[in-house]
């Protein structure tokens, strides 16, 4: 015996366009669920606005007349504030003025450095190349940056090296800062050397 599979191919869609209906049953109901909660934000917004701060007003009127007597076992400190306070009443405090005009005195041995302690110079190497032409080229660089550098000759076992550096400085600070804005401009191979002074 033949089936006819036509009948329940219209029977699937069926159900498929009862679904569609709830679907748009259910975002309308959605909708009116967003709605309604606005306007609910909006009338609560409404009311604190204007209605709440005669109430506050009220409140604050009658707590600065009036004092409630309560009697409790941990008595608390009210403070009452008096409307008729004048600015002459607040203490002005000289605490700028002081540190303004206060005065340090270190005496010059405490400036000193210790006996023994060594003092040191700074220099900033930034590359090395057995070809003058490159060290050349390096200074020229860093000259385009605003800093004057140097070439050194030095010999070790294999060879002469054309060595770019920069310094002496007097203090490490000065020598980073420089390094920052060199880093700034791409030469990111300086390095600071601390070198003893005799």
């Amino acid at each position: 015996m033949a089936k006819d599979y036509a009948k329940k191919s219209k029977g699937r869609k069926k159900s498929g366009a009862s679904r569609g209906s709830n679907n748009n049953s259910a975002s309308s109901g959605m909708i009116l669920f967003v709605i309604l909660l606005v306007v609910g934000l909006i009338a609560l917004l409404v009311y604190l606005k204007w209605y709440m701060p005669n109430n506050e007003s009220t409140k604050t009127n009658t707590s600065a007349t009036t004092q409630p007597a309560k009697t409790n076992s941990n008595p608390k400190k009210e403070v009452v504030v008096d409307e008729k306070t004048t600015d002459n009443d607040i203490p002005f405090y000289k605490t700028h003025e002081e540190i303004v005009n206060k005065k340090v005195e270190i005496p010059l041995e405490d400036l000193k450095l210790p006996e023994g302690h060594d003092r040191f110079v700074y220099l900033m190497p930034c590359g090395s190349f057995r070809d003058l032409t490159r060290a050349e080229e390096l200074k020229a660089q860093i000259a385009l940056a605003g800093y004057e550098s140097k070439i050194n000759h030095v010999k070790v076992e294999s060879g002469l090296w054309y060595r770019v550096e920069l310094g002496p400085f007097k203090s490490k600070r000065k020598a980073e800062s420089i390094r920052h804005r060199l880093q700034d401009n791409g030469h990111n191979f300086c390095k600071i050397w601390p070198k003893k002074i005799k």
